[in-house]
This record gives structure tokens, sequence and C-alpha cells, in this order.
């Protein structure tokens, strides 16, 4: 039986249904605007199809999962989202600015939900370093609708996803030219999905004798895995609600335990995505291979 290149992609590219959120616009209480990295502004928000509508959405796998991920373009190329690179597209898109927050202050986001599995709820961090590499968890002010990541009635929606920047919260980061810069990492339970925003803080900071640089002491990996079980424990599951997103027993590791159904699913579903795009990666080195030995 003969199968033509083209009917060998479309095969793959039919199975893959996976849901996605991308931050599109981000402001801080100081002013400034920016986006999360990877955003390509002249991507479609009307619709949910793999192409185009999900092309820039940051999932975070890959070599970067507990960084700042990848989108559909970069893994492309065997890519992720690199910080300074992406944070220099960031500030060229942005007019040379990022989103600048105040000690206390607040950063306020869009998030383009594409399609019913890039819903709410989401957990945010911070990174002071601004590389990616020590998460701190945020508290949510206005959280993104959804249970444990699907809302089928949020498909081509935006939604407002708010954070309260921490009152001794330092920004020690240069990176792309800019000086007091942190990375904010934003994600649901599928995927996950969301997208990391670089911002700046401004005004007359006041270090702490010993800020927070890390949520456990240990790896990136170690540190968001600490702030999304104690997310799903604080309620039930659901990642939270009302102004502390689910965050306010960070520390109780006895009900982090107890969410062992929620983590599994998390789990699952983030397997499920590698291997969808790990054959929309194989499906077009095949066409690649076909066209070559064709020619």
């Amino acid at each position: 039986m003969h199968f033509s290149t083209r009917s060998v992609a479309l095969t793959a590219f039919g199975t893959l249904v996976a849901g996605h959120g991308a931050i599109i616009a981000a402001t801080g209480d100081m002013g400034g605007s920016g986006m999360a990295i990877g955003i390509d502004p002249s991507t479609p928000r009307d619709g949910t199809r793999d192409v185009p509508f999900q092309q820039d959405t940051t999932v975070f796998d890959g070599d970067a999962e507990f960084a700042c991920g990848e989108t559909d373009q970069t893994a492309e190329n065997d890519g992720v989202n690199e910080i300074e690179s992406g944070v220099a597209k960031v500030m060229t898109m942005a007019n040379d600015s990022l989103p600048m927050v105040s000690q206390g202050g607040e950063l306020t986001m869009t998030l383009h939900q594409v399609n019913g599995d890039g819903a709410g709820p989401y957990v945010c961090m911070i990174d002071a370093t601004g590389t990616g590499t020590n998460w701190v968890a945020m508290d949510i002010t206005q959280q993104v609708p959804g249970r444990r990541g699907r809302n089928n009635d949020g498909d081509t929606t935006d939604f407002p996803l708010s954070v309260k920047v921490a009152q001794d919260q330092m920004c020690m980061g240069n990176v792309a030219g800019m000086n007091n810069v942190c990375m904010v990492r934003c994600q649901n339970p599928r995927g996950p999905f969301g997208g990391c925003v670089p911002i700046q803080m401004g005004g007359n900071a006041t270090a702490t004798a010993n800020p927070v640089m890390s949520q456990t002491g240990g790896t990136a990996e170690d540190d968001i895995d600490a702030i999304v079980d104690a997310a799903e424990a604080a309620d039930g599951g659901r990642g939270g609600r009302g102004n502390r997103g689910g965050l306010a027993s960070l520390f109780n590791r006895s009900k982090a335990a107890q969410m062992s159904e929620a983590k599994r699913e998390r789990l699952e579903s983030q397997e499920r995505v590698r291997a969808m795009r790990l054959a929309r990666k194989e499906a077009k080195q095949a066409a690649r291979a076909a066209q070559a030995g064709q020619a």
C-alpha cells in the first residue's frame, strides 16, 4: 500500500488535539507593556486549530520544561524560548519597554484561551534573576476560569490574569540590555500551557537582608513541583479561588500528598502533549525526507 508524503503528514496532524492558552499582553502597575516570550502578534486569535491559531502558545516541555518552555514555532527548529533573544523580541514589539512593577504592586496579563484545554486555573511564579532558574510562588489576584485546565465555553476568549508582586520582591536580572529584570511564569494544569513574561522593577526598590530566591532551595524543577502541588492541595485540585489563587497553603505538604490523583492527571496530560508534539515533528521530518528523495 502506498501513502503519499502529504497523507502521512495529514494523518499525523489530524490526531493532534491539544489545548492552548497564550499570554498575549501584560502591563505593570507602574506602566510599560509586554507579552510572553515567543508570542507572535500576527497569529490570528479567532480559531482553535493547531495551524495557525496555536503556533505561538508556550508549552512547558522539552529542554526548557522548567525554564520558559517552547512554542510550536521554536520546537520545529529544535529550539526553545531562549531568554536573552526572547526578551529582546518582546522589547522590540513593545517599543523598547517591559511591564514595570513596584514592590507590592501588580502585573496584569491577558490570557488568550485558544480552546477548551487552555483554561484555568493558572499558577504563577517569579524568578528574581530573570533567567528562569529559581521560581517563587506568586499570589493570584484575578484568576482565569476553568477546572483543571478545562473550560469549553472559553474558546477564542481573552481573560484577565493578574498577580501580586511581593512587598519585598527584588528584580536583579540583567537581560537583553535591561537591568532590574524578573521573569514571571504562569501555567495551567494541561500541557502545561501559559508563558513567561519578563518584567522590570521600577521605583526605589528596597532590598531585604535575605530575599527569597527559590521556593525550595533546590532546582527549578523542585520549585515548580512544590508550587503546583501546593496549589492543587490548597483548593482540592482546582488550583484555587479568591485572592490567593490556591497558594495559601503553599508549604502544607501533607495536603499536597493527598492530591496524587490531580498530579497524576497533570502528568498524563503532559505526556499526551509530548507525544503529539513528537508526532508532528516526525511527520514533518518524514515529509522533508520524502521530498528530498523525489528531487
